[in-house]
């Protein structure tokens, strides 16, 4: 029998979890489930890589509070078996209804490592109670990561036979189409480091600056992405006189391109669920370098496989890795395999199908 599924999530800006839930609902076999993709607000980058069969219902709710008589409408319209959705607000305001909806599956997908991300919160011990409280009223909680998962067990008592690891997908074949360009997009003399996310403080760009400022003339950096931190770090690029060694491009809505001809690949993050955009440079057959802070980034790289890890926040370690690093020992088609293997995404959402199905 076919389920019918609503995917909540806030819109189709350029995130990871909302790459993440893209692909799903492109993806979900349609002989088991009827698709509807609920959108607090129809907005964002991914729209247009949306399938054109799947529904998409527009809220047009301006915040996450301001939707949950809009949802609760809708439900009690439509009727679906399952509700799934992301990003932890969203994930808490949903569990108000679950108390009005018994007879519907709730299933979330944690995006975040929540002790940390709850540290930036107004009222941390209040969302740390919320959690506590309310998280086992879900029907399942999937975690990107075995880290996140550890994460939820151990500090917020989630019970163990709630969570699944279930890991990102990573759609191969449109990644290696769309980073396939005959634009020359790099300076061939340099070494060109490129990083991708949004400018924001978690990801760790500050430091990543600072390693740059330890490097030569030969390096240079790209990096991709917008957000609030744009500002302070220029501000930064200007102080270290690094300005000269640094683009900023904005975001990019094929970044494949760039990690295809990118040297390495670097990741500065003080922490990170699941970081897609590893997987998306290594299927690009492009090496990383990732400091092992707090989440899933250790559960990816394997060191001289498809890249390295460094100490947490280590700028001189870092500095010392990107200097010493030797591109001709890795192997790009023996990186792409090793990456393909675990997280291809036709693999990744049949384990989505079994844990919605079940």
């Amino acid at each position: 029998m076919k389920k019918k599924i609503f995917m909540i999530v806030p819109s189709m800006n350029g995130g990871g979890s909302e790459r993440v839930m893209s692909i799903l609902a492109n993806g979900l076999d349609r002989q088991k489930f009827e698709v509807t993709l609920v959108l607090l607000k129809k907005e964002g980058e991914y729209l247009r890589n949306l399938n054109d069969d799947l529904k998409i219902v527009d809220l047009q709710a301006q915040q996450i509070r301001y939707s949950i008589f809009k949802l609760y409408r809708l439900i009690r319209k439509e009727k679906p078996n399952i509700i799934f959705s992301t990003l932890g607000s969203l994930n808490l305001i949903l569990l108000f209804l679950k108390l009005i909806f018994r007879d519907i599956k709730f299933i979330a997908r944690e995006s975040s490592i929540v002790s940390i991300k709850n540290r930036q919160e107004k009222y941390p011990n209040l969302y740390d109670l919320l959690y506590q409280k309310n998280y086992n009223n879900f029907d399942r909680v999937v975690c990107q990561s075995q880290f996140m998962h550890d994460d939820l067990l151990n500090n917020y008592a989630i019970k163990k036979d709630k969570l699944i690891v279930i890991n990102n997908p990573i759609e191969v074949d449109r990644i290696e189409l769309l980073s396939i360009t005959q634009e020359i997009i790099y300076d061939s003399g340099k070494i060109n480091l490129l990083a991708v996310g949004r400018l924001d403080k978690v990801k760790g760009f500050d430091l990543l600056l600072n390693v740059l400022n330890k490097l030569d003339d030969n390096y240079h950096l790209t990096i991709l992405g917008k957000g609030s931190e744009e500002k302070t770090l220029k501000e930064i690029a200007i102080k270290f006189n690094i300005v000269e060694k640094l683009s900023f491009l904005g975001f990019q809505s094929n970044p494949y391109k760039y990690m295809k001809q990118a040297d390495l690949f670097i990741l500065s993050s003080r922490y990170e669920g699941f970081p897609n955009v590893l997987l998306e440079a290594n299927i690009c057959g492009t090496p990383v370098i990732a400091f092992n802070c707090p989440g899933g980034t250790e559960e990816i790289i394997e060191n001289g496989v498809n890249g390295y890890l460094v100490p947490c926040g280590d700028i001189d370690e870092m500095t010392n890795i990107i200097k010493s690093f030797d591109i001709k020992a890795f192997d790009e088609n023996a990186i792409k395999e090793f990456i393909e293997k675990k997280y291809a995404a036709d693999k990744i959402i049949k384990k989505y199908e079994n844990v919605l199905y079940e």
